[in-house]
This record gives C-alpha cells, sequence and structure tokens, in this order.
C-alpha cells in the first residue's frame, strides 16, 4: 500500500493532512488572523479545494503560527511538502516571519529546495516523489509564521480524490476546510471530534465547509498509553470512493492478473509444497516468503502505492512491498490449487474505522484463504502462519478479490495473548539467588520476541536487562528455539545467577521472581498521576501466567507465605495463590487483560488490577529456623 508501515510507528497513521497536504506537523497554519486573542491561539489553518469536474483540484493552504516556546522554534522555522511532480505542481505563493519586534522577515528565493523524497525508515525503499522546503527565516520565540501555497493536481490517484483534515486535540487551534465541487460529482463526507460541517448546493456547485476549533488544551492533557488520537480528536474526510467495496474493486482491476502463474511460479511452488495439501501445504508457501523475500518498496509513481509488481518479477528480484508478497503468495498458492485474495486493513494501533470509507482506511495488505477463512500477513517475517498481531486482529478488512466484500479479522483475546514462564528459583544460604525457567507463548505474540531475540550474540544482554527490573537483579543466559522457524513455536529458556539476591540475616525477604520476556510495558506505566482518564486507552490483550517454586537452604524455612490476591473486574483481573510445600513455596501469579481499548470511565477497573499486581511484586515471604 502506499502508506504501508511498519507498527513499529503505530501513531503514525496519518502520514498527511491531506491526499498531498504539507507533511510537516508543524506546518498546521491559518487563514486572516486579526490580532491575538485573550486565548492565545497556537495554529491556524485553512484548506480550499476548488474541485474540476474530472477531480483534479486546485487546493490553497494559508497557515499562521505563533511560536510561543523556544522549543517550537526550530519546527517552526521550515514547511516541508512532499508530491509527485508529475501530476501534481506547488508554488508558495507567499510566507513571511513577523518577530516580536514587528520586523518582517521573508524566505528569499535560495532558501526554497526541492529534492527527491526519503521513503520512511520504518518502511524502507524508494519513491519518485519530491520534497520542497521552505526555510523560514528569523523565527524566534514570540515570532508569527505565515504561509500560502497552492497546489494544482492534474492527475488523481487511483483511489480518487480524498482529502483529509484534522486537529491535534491537545492544540489551541483552528481548522477549516473548503471544499467547491460541481453538485453532480459524488463526494462523501465523514467528520467526528467537533467538526462543524454545513453542506449546500447553488448554481450547480456543492459547497462544503467544515470548521473544528480546540481551545482550553495542552500537551499536558496527553496520557499514558493514550489511544490513538485518529479514533477521537476532531477529523474531518472527503471521498469520491462510494465504498470500502470500491476502494476494493480498484485494487482488484489493476492487480487481476500480477498473481498469474508461470512456469517458474509453478515449478517453485511444486518444490515448496512437495506432498502437502491444504493448510500444510499453504503453511510451507508462507513460510518459504518469510525467509526469502525481503521487505523492500519501490514507487515510481503515487498509483505504485496500490499497483503490485507481478509474481515473477518478485520472485526474481527477492523483496518487494506488502502488496508484493501478498501478489508472489495468491501465485504459488494458485500454483497448488488453493484460493488466495488480497486483504486491504489498516496496521497500525488505530482500533476504529475512520468516520466514513476512505482511502486512507488502509495502509497494508495481507492475504485471505477464502476455503479455510484464514488471513496470514507474509509481510512480516516473524508472524507465524495464520497468526496476525494486536494491531491487525479485530480490525476491518476489505477483501479486494473479483467480488469484493467488508470483512473483520478475528479480534484479539487473552487466549490469543497468552505468555506462559515456568520456573524454579533456589536460595542459598549467603543469599544468592539461582534460577531456571521456560517460557512460551501463544503465536500472535511471537512476531515481536522473534524480531528482538533473533541475534543469538546478545540474548545474554537481554535477559541481564530483563534482571534488572527484578528484585534481586543479577545475570544469566538464555536460549531461544530457533526464531526464523516459523513451523515451530518460538519457546525461551534460561538460567540466572543473582549474587547477594537476599540478605540472609534477615527475618524476611521480597519474594524473588522469574525474569519476563511477556511483551507488555511495566505496570506503573499504565497508571494516571490522577486517577482519572480524559481519553480512550490503549492496552495490550493479555493473559500472563507466570508459575514457580522458590526453596530456602536446609537451615532456613519459610515461617509465612504471602497473602494470596484476588481482583477480577470487566476490564481485567489478577490472581496470585502461594501454596508451602514442605520447605517449598509453589507460586502461581496470572494478570488477564480482556479488552484493547478501555473508555475513561473504566480505568478505576484497571487501576485496581494494576495496583494489585504491582503491590503483589513486593510480596514478602518470612523465613525462620527448622524445628
Amino acid at each position: 500500500m502506499n502508506s504501508d508501515t511498519s507498527k513499529m510507528s503505530r501513531e503514525a497513521l496519518l502520514h498527511r493532512a491531506t491526499e498531498i497536504l504539507l507533511l510537516s506537523s508543524v506546518c498546521l497554519l491559518a487563514i486572516d488572523l486579526p490580532a491575538r486573542a485573550a486565548e492565545t491561539v497556537e495554529q491556524s489553518e485553512s484548506l480550499h479545494y476548488e474541485v474540476a469536474p474530472d477531480y483534479s483540484y486546485k487546493l490553497t493552504v494559508v497557515a499562521d503560527r505563533f511560536v510561543d516556546k523556544q522549543a517550537e522554534v526550530n519546527d517552526a522555522s521550515h514547511i516541508s511538502y512532499t508530491y509527485d511532480p508529475d501530476r501534481t505542481a506547488f508554488h508558495l505563493v507567499e510566507g513571511w516571519v513577523d518577530g516580536p519586534d514587528g520586523t518582517r522577515h521573508e524566505p528569499a528565493p535560495d532558501a526554497i529546495f526541492t529534492r527527491p523524497s526519503a521513503a520512511s525508515r520504518d518502511a524502507p525503499g524508494f519513491v519518485s516523489s519530491v520534497t520542497t522546503t521552505v526555510v523560514m527565516p528569523g523565527v524566534v520565540k514570540g515570532s508569527h509564521v505565515h504561509y500560502k501555497a497552492e497546489e494544482t493536481v492534474r492527475k488523481l490517484p487511483l483511489m480518487g480524490f480524498n482529502p483529509m483534515a484534522w486537529l491535534s486535540p491537545f492544540m489551541t487551534a483552528d481548522e477549516r476546510v473548503v471544499i467547491d465541487i460541481p453538485a453532480d460529482l459524488p463526494l462523501s463526507i465523514g467528520s467526528q471530534g467537533g467538526f462543524v460541517v454545513s453542506d449546500t448546493t447553488t448554481d450547480g456547485m456543492r459547497h462544503i465547509v467544515a470548521d473544528a476549533s480546540m481551545r482550553n488544551v495542552s500537551m499536558r492533557d496527553r496520557e499514558p498509553h493514550m489511544a490513538p488520537t485518529e479514533e477521537f480528536g476532531p477529523m474531518f474526510l472527503a471521498t469520491s470512493l462510494k465504498s470500502y467495496e470500491a476502494a476494493g474493486a480498484i485494487y482488484h482491476r489493476v492487480n487481476e492478473d500480477k498473481a498469474t502463474v508461470k512456469p517458474d511460479i509453478e515449478a517453485l511452488a511444486r518444490k515448496i509444497v512437495g506432498d502437502r495439501k491444504g493448510l500444510d501445504a499453504a503453511r510451507a508457501i508462507y513460510d518459504w516468503i518469510a525467509k526469502n523475500i525481503r521487505y523492500l518498496a519501490v514507487y515510481r509513481n503515487d498509483d505504485a502505492g496500490e499497483e503490485s509488481h507481478d509474481a515473477s518479477t518478485v520472485l526474481k528480484n527477492g523483496y518487494g512491498d506488502c502488496k508484493d508478497h501478498v501478489t508472489l503468495m495468491q501465485a504459488l498458492l494458485a500454483a497448488v490449487g488453493i484460493r488466495a485474495e488480497p486483504a486491504l486493513i489498516d496496521w497500525s494501533n488505530r482500533d476504529k474505522p475512520l468516520p466514513i470509507w476512505s482511502s486512507r482506511e488502509t495502509n497494508h495488505a495481507i492475504v485471505y484463504l477464502p476455503d479455510f477463512d484464514v488471513f496470514a500477513n507474509p509481510t512480516s517475517p516473524f508472524t507465524p502462519f495464520g497468526a496476525l498481531d494486536q494491531n491487525l486482529s479485530g480490525k476491518l478488512a476489505i477483501l479486494a478479490g473479483e467480488k469484493p466484500q467488508v470483512r473483520q479479522t478475528p479480534a484479539m483475546t487473552p487466549k490469543a495473548g497468552r505468555f506462559t514462564t515456568n520456573g524454579t528459583i533456589h536460595i542459598a544460604a549467603d543469599g544468592t539467588v539461582d534460577g531456571t525457567a521456560t517460557a512460551t507463548m501463544a503465536p500472535s505474540l511471537e512476531e515481536g520476541l522473534r524480531a528482538r531475540l533473533q541475534d543469538s550474540d546478545r540474548n545474554d544482554a537481554q535477559i541481564d536487562q530483563a534482571l534488572r527490573d527484578t528484585p534481586e537483579g543479577g545475570f544469566g543466559h538464555l536460549k531461544t528455539s530457533d526464531t526464523y522457524d516459523m513451523d515451530h513455536p518460538l519457546e525461551l529458556s534460561m538460567n540466572w545467577h543473582s549474587p547477594h539476591g537476599i540478605e540472609p540475616t534477615a527475618n524476611a525477604f521480597v519474594l524473588p521472581t522469574p525474569p519476563s520476556f511477556a511483551p507488555m510495558e511495566g505496570l506503573r506505566s499504565y497508571l494516571d498521576r490522577d486517577s482519572q482518564r480524559k481519553t480512550p486507552m490503549a492496552l495490550p490483550v493479555r493473559d500472563i501466567v507466570s508459575t514457580y517454586t522458590v526453596t530456602l537452604p536446609p537451615d532456613l524455612r519459610i515461617a509465612a507465605a504471602p497473602k494470596d490476591v484476588s481482583v477480577d473486574t470487566p476490564v481485567g483481573s489478577y490472581t496470585a495463590t502461594y501454596a508451602l510445600n514442605g520447605d517449598e513455596l509453589l507460586v502461581r501469579r496470572r494478570l488477564v487483560i480482556k479488552s484493547k481499548r478501555i473508555e475513561p470511565s473504566a480505568y478505576p477497573d484497571l487501576e485496581r488490577v494494576i495496583y494489585a499486581a504491582q503491590g503483589d511484586q513486593t510480596a514478602i515471604v518470612t523465613m525462620g529456623k527448622p524445628g
């Protein structure tokens, strides 16, 4: 896809404020502002689209920004705009900076640079677009930065006309979008988060105006583990697409011949599959692609974001983007009689669809096997066949086959997010702690750990880092199953040694715990300083189980075990049980997070669970002498 991105940059969904809007997030400025009001407006912007009968258009952007902090000076000192020069003309009409003393500075002609665009670090490749950057002079704290720019789009991308505007919910700002379009041209609109929209028709022209303002907000209002602002912030979209299915039909039309089974494809498919049938054959093909086709995007024009290379070319090159991976897998599957379709989807931590169907709804392609009702992500070299990580689970997917349709990928459940650790810990007479453990996980969790642990030379450093988060610390050794072997589950085995892990002369100690490799941030990161939320919260759906035994040296015994813990809420639960069996303490801890999104009203339930789990991490064991 054109915005084919890694999930590592899950909050960067809106790569551009419109199909061709300035990339720099610092450039959301505004039009015809009077003297500054009592409440400071940090930025304001007006977008005016004048649309022709063929949907080509001219966009006029007028923007102003007021620099109130020294930290904003660098960002406000340049404007960057990325476009395809074969389709689009860009022109800076005017730009100036008024300093705090009223002195006006205008950019010199040699302060405007146009250069080939760089591909995203998260989606490496080569692109045909160029980026024009205007360096604004004399920007200091207290400056007013203004510009007006025009862009003329002569030819639309395959997905048509899809303007979008949005406001940060944490910036005092104004946004206006005006669309003038012939009334007989289909155009659907949608909005959320406070955009006020008017839609009138006069003399055969449709006049759409969308306004939004944010007041009494600041970046201090951002909260930990906040859901993406695309889910709740002010946003306006328009689209010439008639439906999600229409987007799927366009994708199918330009790619239907790309998965043709040629002799090279058929020969390879037979070699990969051997005598395997059905899902076993599909898994073998998926694994081969994961191991042999690396990710690299080559976009020679704007339409390349929707159009795949043909399967034989992808095979010959040994690389491709998400569409290319899907096309090659379709062709190899077809060679052995297995049907497959592309599925267009959003690969990010955004959980809700946008307010209306749009080309911006999806940024990735995966494959769907209709005869088995299985989705798979062949672009990922570390995700097992048939597994979807949380950012692909429970998501709207457009099946772009001969008869496009909208489906939902399987939801992420605690079972799909299960991570299990089993271990033993022995405490020596001098307080040294030694332990061993194994860890297994559900397939949906494997991708991140396979990527993280793929270099075995760094594994000891990984476990040493994990031990720093335990009460006793220490040093260890970590081994994994083959991180590149998708046919077998990922398993971890570890042992560690913690000198001075406890104080043996004391009559109590904090219970040691195995190092955790469960893919979840530290518990305290989910706590809010005010115990109240204003924004939705994004959570990892998990079922994390840790079971282990603790033994003491012969001259000591456990006099009292920690108290059991049990907290259960609609959001999640935490339980801990402690059972003495002779000189051995059996520990079983379980943290369950049931939902990947909670509203602010549900935060107190989560807080109860997190505090219960956090408090149990410092559970005290009382020691005594035998007898």
